[in-house]
């Protein structure tokens, strides 16, 4: 029985054809691994809209009034509401919101006194402010006494712009632009939030 092997130029050839098969089935299984990134990082992206602006909404309903926004869009101070009778702005009735550049985070600044301050401590701590010039003074003093706490509204960020408008006479909209940090580019979404615009009576602009 004659038994004959393979030539060299068989091999070679095998040997290319083997390899131009893996090649295509990488590359298809590369273009499968990139259409579910591109699936997932979409849905995630959704979802990470949706959950931003429901967390937005809740926690922004019910603002008073805007009291001072940043030139460059990155923070802005919030007014809850006269909650202190007497129709005057108290530290503990502001919200700082902030964008933070280097943590890609949106945080927002309230003050919090301890359960076991006394009123006279809380009264020392939360003296009316009555002008924009005032209002730094304040959450560096809220910051000093330890009572400024810090909360994380939005991570995963790119870049943030707050802005705000008058939508009629008694109404104000904020509006949030959000750049997300996605593995497959930058995704934009925008958080608009519906607010009084009600100014203080002992408040100078």
């Amino acid at each position: 029985m004659n038994r004959r092997g393979f030539t060299m130029l068989e091999l070679v050839l095998s040997l290319a054809i083997t390899v131009l098969v893996a090649a295509g089935v990488a590359a298809m299984l590369g273009g499968i691994a990139t259409g579910i990134a591109l699936g997932s990082d979409t849905r995630t992206g959704l979802l990470a809209t949706a959950a931003t602006h429901g967390r937005l909404t809740e926690d922004l309903s019910g603002i008073a009034s805007v009291l001072e926004r940043s030139d460059d869009g990155r923070s802005m101070v919030l007014w809850n509401g006269d909650v202190v009778a007497g129709g005057r702005v108290e530290p503990s009735e502001l919200r700082w919101l902030e964008f933070d550049p280097v943590r890609g985070e949106l945080l927002r600044f309230e003050i919090r006194f301890p359960d076991d301050w006394t009123p006279l401590e809380r009264a020392e701590h939360d003296r009316p402010i009555s002008g924009p010039i005032d209002l730094d003074e304040a959450f560096r003093h809220a910051d000093d006494a330890g009572i400024l706490h810090r909360d994380v509204l939005v991570d995963g960020l790119l870049d943030t712009v707050i802005g705000s408008t008058i939508s009629n006479p008694r109404s104000r909209e904020i509006r949030i632009d959000l750049t997300f940090d996605l593995a497959t580019g930058p995704l934009e979404a925008t958080a608009i939030v519906s607010c009084h615009d009600l100014h203080p009576e002992a408040w100078r602009p």
